[in-house]
Parts: C-alpha cells; sequence; structure tokens
C-alpha cells in the first residue's frame, strides 16, 4: 500500500546538507539520521514495533508522536477486532488472520453482550457480570468502567453498544441500544471525553438487528437493519451530530430473501447480499450512493469458490462480510464457514479479493472466534481517556 510518509524532522531552511539531520541512537550505540530512521520504523508492524519503543527515550517519543503513529496507521491499514471464548478476550487481527494484540477479560463478562461494529471503531465495549458497560482500548489494554445506567441493568433486556464520530465536531459518541426481541425499549448516547453522561435520545420505530453484521457507520450516521417480519426489509439511521433517529427509514435495494448483512467501505454504506450456489458463494455488494435521495447501486457481484476442505459436505453455507477497500482496489473480507444450512458455525478466516483479476489470497483459519468489527486506530497510541 503506498502512503505518503511525514518524517517528523526536516532539515532546516535553506540548508541542503544532509549531515544536518538530526541523529538518533540506536541500541548499539551508534547512530542514524532521524529521517532515516523513521523511513526504517515506519515499515515494521505495529507488534514488534511496540516492543522497540523499550530502546531508548529518543525511539518512545519518535515512536509516540502523532505524525509518526498517523503515517503508520496509513501504511499498514485497519485490522479486525474479534472476540475469542477460550481464554475469554479481545483479539486483534491482522488481514493473514494472525493475532498482533489480545486483551484478556476478567472472569464474568457478559457473553451475550454484543459491541455494534463501525467502521471508525478504535475503542471496544462489553458489559461487565456487574452490569457496567466497560471501554476497552486496545493499543493500551486499559479497561474503564463507562457512567453507570440502570436501563443497563434489566435482567429480560440486552444492551449493544454503537461507536462513532459526528460528521462536523469529529467527537466520538457511544450509542446505547437496550432492546428485548429486538425490540428498542431505550436509546442513550454518551460523548467520551465530554461530561460523562447518558442522554435519552429517543427510540426508532422499528425492530432493530443490533448485531455487528447489522450495523454499519457511514459519514456520521449509524445504520442498523430493521426488521418487520422474518427478513429485514429497511434500515434505520443514527444521525451522531444530530443525536437523533433519521424519521425516514432506508429501504434495501432488493427484497430477496437472502442473507444481508451492512458494511462500510470508502466511508459509504453497503448493503451486502449472500447467496450460496452449487459450487461457489455469489455476493452482491449494492453501494448507498446518495443518502438523501436513498439511491443504491450495485457496484460489485464477487464469485468465489469454497476451501477444498468444503468442496464435497452437504449443507454447507458461507457468509462473506466486506471489511475494508485497501489502496490497490483488493476487498478484505471476513468469510465464516457453515454446515446444516447455517445452523453450525465450522470456521472463520479472512480472505483478500481482487476484483479485476478475480483472484483471492486466504489468511488463517480462526475457529473459535466472533467477529466484532473494524479497527481503526493504532496500537501505537492509547485514548487519553483510557489512559491510567
Amino acid at each position: 500500500m503506498a502512503a505518503s510518509l511525514h518524517p517528523i524532522a526536516r532539515q532546516a531552511k535553506g540548508d541542503s546538507s544532509s549531515s544536518t539531520a538530526p541523529l538518533v541512537s540506536t541500541a548499539n550505540g551508534s547512530v542514524l539520521p532521524q529521517d532515516l530512521l523513521y523511513e526504517i520504523l515506519v515499515r515494521i508492524p505495529a507488534k514488534p514495533l511496540c516492543r522497540l519503543r523499550a530502546v531508548s527515550r529518543s525511539w518512545r517519543s519518535l515512536l509516540s508522536d502523532s505524525s509518526f503513529v498517523t503515517a503508520h496507521n496509513t501504511l499498514h491499514g485497519p485490522l479486525v477486532a474479534s472476540f475469542k471464548w477460550e481464554p475469554a478476550g479481545i483479539h486483534i487481527l491482522d488481514r493473514s488472520g494472525n493475532t498482533v494484540k489480545r486483551i484478556r477479560f476478567e472472569t464474568g463478562l457478559r457473553s451475550y453482550s454484543w459491541i455494534v461494529a463501525c467502521s471508525n471503531l478504535d475503542v471496544i465495549c462489553r458489559l461487565g457480570a456487574d452490569e457496567r458497560p466497560r471501554l476497552i482500548d486496545p493499543a493500551t489494554g486499559v479497561i474503564s468502567l463507562l457512567p453507570d445506567d440502570s436501563e443497563f441493568n434489566h435482567n429480560k433486556h440486552t444492551t449493544s453498544f454503537g461507536f462513532g464520530r459526528a460528521s462536523s465536531t469529529r467527537e466520538t459518541k457511544v450509542l446505547a441500544i437496550t432492546a428485548r426481541l429486538m425490540t428498542v425499549r431505550c436509546c442513550k448516547v454518551l460523548t467520551l471525553d465530554g461530561a460523562g453522561e447518558w442522554r435519552e435520545t429517543g427510540c426508532p420505530m422499528t425492530k432493530l438487528a443490533a448485531t455487528p453484521r447489522c450495523v454499519a457507520l457511514a459519514k456520521g450516521v449509524l445504520y442498523f437493519l430493521g426488521y418487520t417480519s422474518y427478513y429485514p426489509d429497511h434500515i434505520a439511521a443514527y444521525d451522531l451530530q444530530r443525536e437523533q433517529w433519521r424519521p425516514d427509514l432506508v429501504h434495501l435495494p432488493l427484497p430477496d430473501r437472502c442473507h444481508v448483512s451492512l458494511a462500510e467501505l470508502s466511508d459509504n454504506l453497503v448493503a451486502v447480499y449472500n447467496r450460496n450456489v452449487d459450487s461457489h458463494i455469489s455476493t452482491d455488494l449494492w453501494f448507498l450512493t446518495d443518502a438523501e435521495k436513498l439511491l443504491w447501486s450495485k457496484r460489485y457481484t464477487i464469485t468465489m469458490p469454497y476451501p477444498k476442505t468444503f468442496d464435497r459436505m452437504m449443507g454447507r453455507w458461507a457468509d462473506c462480510l466486506p471489511l475494508w477497500k485497501l489502496d490497490d482496489g483488493k476487498i478484505v473480507f471476513w468469510v465464516s464457514l457453515y454446515l446444516n444450512g447455517g445452523d453450525v458455525l465450522v470456521v472463520h478466516f479472512l480472505r483478500v479479493y481482487d476484483p479485476p483479476t478475480n483472484t483471492y489470497t486466504d489468511g488463517a483459519e480462526m475457529p473459535g472466534y466472533t467477529f466484532f468489527g473494524v479497527y481503526k486506530g493504532s496500537l501505537l497510541a492509547g485514548h487519553p481517556w483510557t489512559r491510567n
């Protein structure tokens, strides 16, 4: 992936001599120009790079600088946040399916409390055994308590949390949706690093599915699949800037009774239609091209084969969810494989698909994982509101 790199320290104005570039000590006592060190370190993945902060104070300062963190994040792209049950914890994965960071949970975190998947996900929220929501910063591993609310403590209700940034103020907000059997009972919103209070925000006039595959964030709006019957047929939209539900429902592009998910690609809402044919998986990606006029456009019809280990299995079924688009046009998918028509989950894996050539590369299989969302934060820098 190409990226424009901007080293922290440049040469002084009017002096073209490379000898004036700042020097930084290395582990063996030698020195390197800071520009050169920057260009080397920015290409190292986050997991080993975090260890290099212990080399010296100057290295730690360089690796913690906001411009370096931004350049590194741009070059290496997003990661995947997933949950693994044994041992219980959040795993941050690269696009090959390798774990680059793990945050273990204390005993008793409620297994049925979902985080809503959002495109700008850089924090994670779960409910603990004490019914208190916890904010997890993957960069630091710090787990912080969010303000309590009595609506979260009802034993017959479940609470889901959506994250996103408001379109103009860029404030990060948390939307809490308390529901029973998909019927929303209460919605409240909280601004992180703000007043620290949950605010009533009204409820949508529809049933919602608030699981990671049914929610997406695009241009400061959270979109949720809505139900009027067994199959989803519309979308409810919550504006994070105005802190209110939009009055008009967004109708899905096709009234098709196949498996539908929501995703975000390049800050556009995408309706994902998965069909399972005898020998392959067919996925249609519909983009909401005009949020005001509610216009959809089908930009991709993707046909991919099953893995060879599933070629001859009966009742196989697959679900492909696009996660993000790379600079070269390739699309990263989270693929889930099932048997018995979708009743038995077998395995997850990541697949990088190249539309022009219709080729793909599969990552490692990941049994026992649950998809949470795309992690677009940086493991090099935590949030100020979650630092100890």
